[in-house]
C-alpha cells in the first residue's frame, strides 16, 4: 500500500513539474488574456452597468405606485369647544318679531373635545400617457449606452489581444536571440581551443588568444542581460494574461511563416465600417440628438391619469375612500430659457458631426501609416536575409583563411561578430513584421480571437 502511495505521489508531482514547464501558444495565450485580463473585465463590468440602466429606463414604460402612512397622537385635544348655556328667541317667520320674541328656547352649555389622533394610509398609482416623449428617447439613449459599451467592450479586447501578441513575439524573438548566442558561444568556445593550440605551438601572440577570451566575457555580460530582459517580460506577460509568474515558463513558437503584406490588405474607406472608434463617434451624434429630443419634452404639454385610495381613522370612527385623477401640465414661461437650451444642442450635433469628420480622416490616415509601416518591414525582412547571407559568406572566407594562417584572430572575430549581429536583425526584422501585422488588423479592425 505505501508503495502505491509513493507512486501516486510521484506521479502527481511529476505531472505537476510537466504542466508548470509547459509552453504556452499564441491561441491558448490570447484565451487566457480574454478571461483574465483586468482592463476586459473592467469593460465587461461597465457593460453589464449598461444594461442594468437600459433595464431601469424601460421601467418607466409603467405606472408609478406609492404608498403613504400617517399617524399622530396629541398631548391634548386640537378641537376643543365650550359654549355657555344660553336661551335663543323663537323665530315665528315673521322678522319684524323676531327683536321683541316673547318665547325662548333654552340651550344648554356645550362641551366638545376631538381630534387627538389621526390615522391615515394612501396608495397612489400614476400612469404617464404622455410627457414629451421623454421616456420613449430615454429608453433610447439607455440603449445606445449599452451599444456604445459594447463597442469600447471590443475596442478594449482588440487592443488587449494586439498587445497579447506584441509580448509573445517579443519572447519568441528574445528565445531566438538566446539560441544565436548560445550558438556563437559554442563557436568561440571551438575558436578558443585552437588558438590556444596555436599559442601552446608558438605560432600566434598571447594578445589574439586574449581577444578570444574577451569576446566570450562580452558573451556572458550579454546572456546575463539577455535573460534578466527574458525574465522581466515573461512577468509583464503573465500579468497581462492573468497566470501566475513561474521561471519555467515559456512560449513555444518560432518565426516560420511570414505572408506579404498584400495577404492582408483592406481599403480604409472599407475598414472605417470595422472600426469601433468610427461607431463610436456615429453613436455620439445619435446621443446628442435623442439628448435634444429629451429637452424638448420639458417643454411639451404632459399627462397622466391615476387612481388612489386612502384609510382614514379619526373623530372615533374610520373610512376608506377612492379616487381617480387626471392631470396636464403645460409649461409656458419657460419656453424662453428652453429654446436656447435646445440651440446649445443643436450646436453640439454639430460638434459631434465635426469630430466624427475629423476623427474618421485621423483614423484613415493611421490605417495607411499602418499599411506603410508593414510593407517597410518586409522589405527589411529581405534585407536583414540578404547581409545575413553576405556575412555568412565572409565569415565562411576568413574561416579558411584563418586554418591557411592568413587571417588574424580579431578579424575572424569580427566576422563571426557580423554574422551574429545579422542573425540578430534577422530575427528583430521578422518579430517587428509580426508585430507590425498585429498592429495593421487593429488599425482595420480585423483582430482575430
Amino acid at each position: 500500500m505505501k508503495n502505491i502511495t509513493s507512486h501516486i505521489v510521484l506521479g502527481l508531482m511529476l505531472f505537476g513539474t510537466a504542466l508548470a514547464a509547459q509552453n504556452i501558444k499564441l491561441d491558448s495565450a490570447k484565451t487566457l488574456a480574454l478571461e483574465n485580463n483586468k482592463r476586459i473585465k473592467q469593460a465587461k463590468y461597465k457593460l453589464e452597468s449598461s444594461k442594468k440602466v437600459k433595464e431601469s429606463a424601460f421601467t418607466n414604460y409603467f405606472p408609478k405606485i406609492e404608498a403613504s402612512g400617517f399617524a399622530m397622537r396629541s398631548s391634548d385635544y386640537l378641537l376643543d369647544i365650550q359654549t355657555p348655556e344660553m336661551n335663543l328667541p323663537v323665530y315665528d317667520g315673521n322678522p319684524v318679531n323676531l327683536p321683541n320674541a316673547t318665547q325662548f328656547a333654552y340651550v344648554p352649555s356645550l362641551s366638545i373635545q376631538s381630534l387627538d389622533y389621526v390615522n391615515t394610509a394612501m396608495i397612489t398609482a400614476t400612469q404617464p400617457l404622455y410627457v414629451g416623449g421623454r421616456i420613449r428617447n430615454g429608453n433610447k439613449l439607455a440603449n445606445l449606452g449599452e451599444e456604445i459599451s459594447q463597442y469600447q467592450l471590443n475596442l478594449s479586447t482588440d487592443q488587449v489581444l494586439t498587445t497579447t501578441e506584441d509580448y509573445y513575439w517579443k519572447l519568441v524573438a528574445l528565445k531566438e536571440k538566446k539560441l544565436t548566442l548560445e550558438s556563437y558561444e559554442k563557436l568561440l568556445y571551438t575558436l578558443q581551443k585552437e588558438v590556444q593550440d596555436y599559442y601552446d605551438a608558438g605560432l600566434i601572440k598571447k594578445s589574439d588568444l586574449l581577444k578570444v577570451k574577451l569576446e566570450l566575457n562580452k558573451i556572458e555580460t550579454n546572456k546575463l542581460k539577455l535573460d534578466n530582459g527574458i525574465e522581466m517580460l515573461k512577468m509583464v506577460f503573465c500579468q497581462h494574461i492573468g497566470i501566475t509568474y513561474n521561471q519555467s515558463f515559456n512560449v513555444n513558437d518560432s518565426i516560420v511563416s511570414i505572408l506579404p503584406p498584400e495577404s492582408f490588405f483592406i481599403t480604409t474607406d472599407k475598414a472605417l465600417e470595422n472600426r469601433n472608434e468610427y461607431k463610436m463617434l456615429n453613436k455620439a451624434i445619435e446621443a446628442e440628438e435623442l439628448q435634444k429630443k429629451m429637452v424638448l419634452g420639458e417643454y411639451l404639454p404632459q399627462f397622466a391619469i391615476g387612481v388612489s385610495g386612502m384609510y382614514l381613522d379619526a373623530f372615533e370612527q374610520n373610512n376608506t375612500y377612492g379616487l381617480a385623477f387626471a392631470s396636464l401640465s403645460i409649461p409656458i414661461s419657460d419656453w424662453w430659457g428652453g429654446s436656447k437650451k435646445l440651440q446649445e444642442h443643436d450646436l453640439k450635433i454639430k460638434i459631434a458631426q465635426t469630430n466624427l469628420e475629423d476623427k474618421s480622416e485621423l483614423l484613415q490616415l493611421q490605417m495607411t501609416k499602418s499599411y506603410k509601416d508593414l510593407v517597410i518591414s518586409y522589405k527589411q525582412i529581405e534585407i536583414a536575409k540578404t547581409s545575413l547571407k553576405q556575412s555568412l559568406e565572409y565569415q565562411k572566407e576568413l574561416e579558411d583563411t584563418f586554418d591557411a594562417g592568413i587571417t588574424n584572430t580579431s578579424d575572424l572575430l569580427e566576422a563571426r561578430a557580423l554574422s551574429q549581429q545579422a542573425k540578430d536583425a534577422l530575427i528583430d526584422a521578422k518579430i517587428q513584421y509580426k508585430i507590425n501585422i498585429s498592429n495593421y488588423l487593429l488599425a482595420v479592425g480585423r483582430i482575430k480571437q
